[in-house]
């Protein structure tokens, strides 16, 4: 008797990102061909916000979907439209993330925090960098720009050496910085400066407005994860990754189902306990925290 076909998708309700994978490259698409007729504000706009949703869009092929084939999923991640980080190296970071001590700066890819000795001997200087770094305004303009061009030749520089295997992972990339260019500046004419001012720095902003404040150090690990109650549109630019503790939870639940998953296991709750709880969304992070930090810089242990 022949064996049942499996479907391709990885879950029956994956077709969902399917949907929204052509919504941003077709969105994409037809940016950068029709931004001679779109004022300069528009063109801006939208390659802040597609280039913001393929990173989630990115984050959601990373954890297995929509595919069930690991390589299916990262052709589908590797035309690059942010251009600053491989494909594959985002994934090797964001998993190593998922399978560490949340917070901690030397364990964490994803943490902000300084370790208490690295804080002892640093300078009135660099103290300052990281308390500003916990304010929206600093993290989305200077650390944005400073991060984007940090990681993209820190990472290029462990591909010549092949540490920790990026060397693969460039190699998927560098076709992906060549076919963007050619098809931004090559075919539709826009210049490259515009493309790296919107599509680059600008979308890399707003997706690290949903990281602000998602960790946050305390004693239990546990805890150290925040949701941020936000609206439907931008729950859907982020692909409901702002429900973070949910998403932390089961990083391997697609993100048509992160709201089920957090209403099931009481994530607001929890995160209303430990202060980690923003009703407002991302307004309330922006009153709040645009100019104030919204914690401390050093990582601590213990509450």
């Amino acid at each position: 008797m022949q064996e049942p076909r499996r479907n391709i998708l990885k879950s029956p309700g994956d077709w969902r990102t399917l949907v929204i994978a052509v919504l941003v490259y077709g969105g994409w698409l037809a940016t950068v061909f029709l931004h001679k007729q779109m004022p300069w504000w528009a063109t801006f706009a939208l390659l802040t916000w597609f280039g913001a949703w393929h990173l989630s869009l990115q984050h959601e092929l990373v954890h297995g979907h929509p595919f069930r084939n690991s390589k299916l999923n990262a052709a589908l991640a590797s035309l690059s439209l942010t251009m600053w980080v491989p494909f594959l190296s985002f994934k090797r970071d964001h998993i190593s993330h998922h399978n560490t001590t949340l917070t901690h700066p030397k364990l964490d890819t994803e943490s902000y925090y300084s370790m208490p000795e690295q804080w002892q001997h640093s300078g009135r200087f660099l103290r300052s960098i990281y308390w500003a770094n916990r304010t929206i305004a600093f993290r989305l303009t200077v650390w944005s720009v400073f991060s984007t061009v940090q990681y993209f030749f820190a990472d290029a520089w462990r591909a010549i050496r092949n540490v920790d295997n990026a060397r693969s992972a460039w190699v998927l990339h560098i076709p992906a910085l060549i076919a963007v260019t050619y098809i931004v500046n090559n075919l539709a004419g826009m210049s490259m400066i515009e493309y790296l001012i919107g599509g680059v720095f600008a979308s890399h902003s707003l997706n690290m407005m949903r990281s602000f404040a998602e960790h946050k150090t305390l004693g239990d690990e546990s805890t150290r994860t925040a949701i941020i109650d936000a609206g439907r549109v931008m729950s859907l630019l982020m692909l409901n990754n702002n429900l973070h503790i949910a998403h932390h939870d089961e990083p391997s639940a697609p993100w048509y189902q992160v709201p089920e998953v957090a209403e099931r296991l009481n994530a607001f709750e929890r995160a209303q306990k430990i202060d980690a709880l923003y009703k407002g969304g991302y307004g309330e992070l922006l009153r709040r925290f645009t100019f104030k930090p919204y914690d401390q810089p050093v990582y601590s242990k213990s509450v």
